[in-house]
């Protein structure tokens, strides 16, 4: 099962069971959307094979994932879908099971999806608390103007993460919505004024998550070849006797032969000249 969280919290967040859910402004969708830009079917999300996609039915002003416009394509914890205005964000509401740090194969991370941070992880260490700020002394540390000196501070509390917000100016948001002291769960989104993080719980194989691809792994760069200097040796089929030239081996017999030609005549010629 999916979860959709709206961004601006108008209304609560929904669950997506069925295998075919319909989004639009007509009576018969599993969620109606009643606003400007929407079609009465405007979009279906389909579950298929442990996946979900979302499928734009010939929209008039279309869909977008994470502001792409699609017309078909899979939807991961922590995207956002948008379809007119409304923004929805994809969370899973899988909880891990609550078992010890030292049993995590993997660490929590935060994994950026904003402005120049884009696609960069972030490790959340089981052993101690991280201070997310812009000043020097912090764990992790961003430079920007947007954030308090020490701003955020992040626990691992057994199979979620504690974040508590440190008096910021411009607030600590989780899942769009203002907190002070909060928990957060694997798929949650994380947002610090302008920068936001898609929060990935570790990887134990009894309960895995799957998340898109960051920016910097998708863009891979491609190796040209180096142009080389020395000439080409092309490779050629031998053709039949009757197409093919025969190169003259006896050069020496053909030069002598041109000689004496040439010899007879120039003597021609003289005595063409005599008799005249």
């Amino acid at each position: 099962m999916l979860k959709l969280h709206f961004k601006d919290n108008r209304r609560p967040p929904l669950w997506v069971v069925e295998k075919l859910f319909a989004i639009g402004n007509a009576s018969d969708n599993h969620l109606i959307l009643n606003e400007d830009g929407i079609d009465p079917h405007h979009a279906k999300i389909i579950q298929e094979d442990n996946r979900y996609l979302l499928k734009d039915n010939n929209s008039s002003s279309g869909c977008f994932i994470n502001g792409q416009r699609i017309t078909q394509k899979e939807i991961l914890p922590g995207d956002i879908i948008k379809l007119g205005q409304a923004e929805m964000i994809v969370l899973d509401p899988r909880s891990l099971p609550d078992k010890g740090k030292e049993t995590y194969t993997a660490p929590w991370r935060l994994v950026s999806d904003s402005s120049w941070l884009a696609g960069k992880h972030f490790i959340v260490p089981a052993e101690r608390s991280t201070v997310i700020g812009r000043g020097n002394q912090c764990d992790i540390v961003i430079p920007g103007t947007h954030l308090s000196r020490r701003h955020v501070e992040i626990t691992i509390e057994g199979n979620h993460l504690r974040i508590k917000d440190l008096g910021s100016a411009n607030g600590t948001y989780l899942n769009e919505l203002r907190v002070d002291n909060a928990t957060a769960n694997n798929g949650d989104r994380l947002r610090l004024d302008v920068y936001s993080f898609r929060i990935v719980a570790p990887d134990l194989e009894d309960s895995k998550t799957r998340i898109r691809k960051p920016i910097d792994e998708l863009a891979k760069p491609v190796e040209r070849k180096q142009l080389s200097n020395e000439p080409k040796r092309w490779k050629t089929r031998p053709t039949s006797p009757g197409n093919r030239i025969e190169p003259i081996y006896h050069s020496g017999r053909r030069n002598a032969w041109l000689a004496l030609t040439a010899a007879a005549l120039v003597g021609c010629a003289i005595l063409v000249f005599v008799l005249w």
